[in-house]
């Protein structure tokens, strides 16, 4: 049995430093009193989160024997928050307690010689304007016990970058300069701690003669690489610190006015129409907040408003959720573990985990593709509430994402989704799950 040291964990939950609206629900496990962390704390504040890693201590302690003395774990995978991973660490989240010890969606590459450290390029967002600067936000974090040497990760020299465009062609990177004679500093490289990390901002689009040139619409590909080889240049500037050793790889997609992969001719001013249809269909998304396939009242308010391409694909997985349950249903239920279909607690037209069930949505923008598809840019809210007793007023957060819409039988109808939150890759929601072929569930058996 999973034992927690109770009295160094709410010595942290209670810790002065800790972010006013990063402090989940208050819950009773046997008879402590644990206030759960909210998934906002490790995006919001990592240095805190380091705290909660050194607080929370688990065991497994099969001479445990008192309730409580012990708390439930759920077997729910989470996903990775700012983007890093921690293996081997517990994390309580909200809306259950959660251990993991991986993630869902795809994990860092890190250098088999430093595994202890993780590289992240990510774009500041996902949907960039014609002519837009594209910002990629850089990060290294690290997990070793001893201080790494690390790049600001505030030029060019230890960062490069390949771009993919939408025709599936290697963008060329304008004006690239060689940078290997610059000399260095102690400026130049900061150490990191254990559970630290630093971040900085590149901007990739063409700048003063340099970058890449995004002149076409669509979606692209981007992959980063970090690399402080051969590190020995760096000695004198280490001391008692380690230098990363091979290269560490990120990938990412983002998209220039429309996440298109086809050469389609994109235009503002969509039918009024369109919009329409968008607005009833995420007043219902809203109303009802299901998560996974829409059921009950919420497909019957829903089912009119799709096409019937996503009504076949939600079938699909209706089926695959039925083939699931008829194959495993008595081991679940024999072992109390929880379902694994990834679609089970996500909101399919809204996003993962923290985005799956705002309370409001708003029109962000929307471009027409082609003759008969318009995209729409989305904004949701979701609402955070704590216990009375943290005395912390609520917290909001924002997700974005696109949904398109298509004309079918001369009226609009919603066709697909693409979540812009924990979906580093832009995978669409009529990408399908591999899990789930022909309404048969292929994935694995459960545990």
């Amino acid at each position: 049995m999973l034992a927690l040291h109770k009295r160094a964990a709410l010595s942290c939950i209670g810790s002065n430093s800790a972010p006013t609206d990063t402090v989940g629900e208050s819950v009773v496990v046997g008879t402590i009193s644990i206030s759960i962390l909210s998934p906002q704390l490790f995006r919001k504040s990592p240095s805190w989160s380091a705290c909660l890693l050194d607080c929370f201590r688990l065991a497994d302690q099969s001479g445990v024997g008192r309730a409580n003395d012990q708390f439930a774990v759920s077997n729910i995978s989470m996903t990775k928050p700012n983007h890093w991973i921690l293996k081997a660490t517990v994390f309580l989240f909200l809306p259950s307690l959660v251990f993991s010890q991986g993630t869902q969606g795809e994990a860092p590459v890190t250098s088999a010689k430093t595994p202890e450290l993780y590289f992240y390029a990510l774009p500041s967002k996902q949907l960039f304007s014609l002519g837009e600067s594209v910002v990629i936000v850089l990060q290294l974090y690290s997990r070793s016990e001893q201080p790494i040497l690390v790049s600001r990760l505030q030029g060019d020299e230890f960062v490069s970058f390949k771009v993919i465009g939408p025709d599936g062609k290697e963008v060329a990177r304008q004006s690239e300069a060689l940078a290997a004679s610059k000399g260095h500093s102690p400026s130049d490289f900061t150490v990191l701690g254990q559970y630290k990390q630093i971040a900085g901002n590149q901007i990739i689009s063409l700048k003063n003669g340099a970058g890449f040139v995004f002149d076409k619409p669509g979606q692209y590909s981007l992959t980063a690489e970090f690399s402080m080889d051969p590190q020995d240049r760096f000695a004198s500037f280490a001391g008692q610190a380690k230098t990363p050793i091979g290269s560490f790889h990120s990938k990412v997609a983002f998209c220039i006015e429309a996440c298109v992969l086809e050469p389609l001719q994109i235009r503002s001013n969509a039918p009024r129409s369109s919009l329409d249809a968008v607005r009833v269909f995420y007043t219902y998304i809203t109303r009802y907040q299901q998560l996974g396939v829409p059921s009950g009242r919420a497909k019957k308010a829903l089912s009119p408003l799709i096409s019937k391409r996503l009504a076949q694909q939600l079938s699909s997985l209706e089926a695959c959720d039925a083939d699931y349950y008829r194959r495993y249903g008595k081991i679940l239920r024999a072992k109390t573990y929880k379902p694994a279909t990834p679609w089970l607690e996500e909101g399919l037209f809204t996003g993962p985990n923290d985005a799956a069930t705002p309370r409001i949505f708003r029109i962000l923008g929307s471009r027409v593709i082609g003759d008969n598809r318009v995209d729409v840019e989305l904004e949701f809210t979701t609402k955070q509430t704590y216990s009375p007793d943290l005395a912390l007023p609520p917290s909001y957060d924002h997700y974005e994402g696109v949904v398109t819409a298509i004309l079918e039988n001369n009226r609009w109808v919603i066709d697909d989704y693409v979540a812009m939150y924990e979906n580093d890759e832009l995978q669409r929601l009529s990408a399908g799950y591999s899990e789930c072929k022909g309404g048969q569930w292929v994935g694995k058996t459960p545990y």
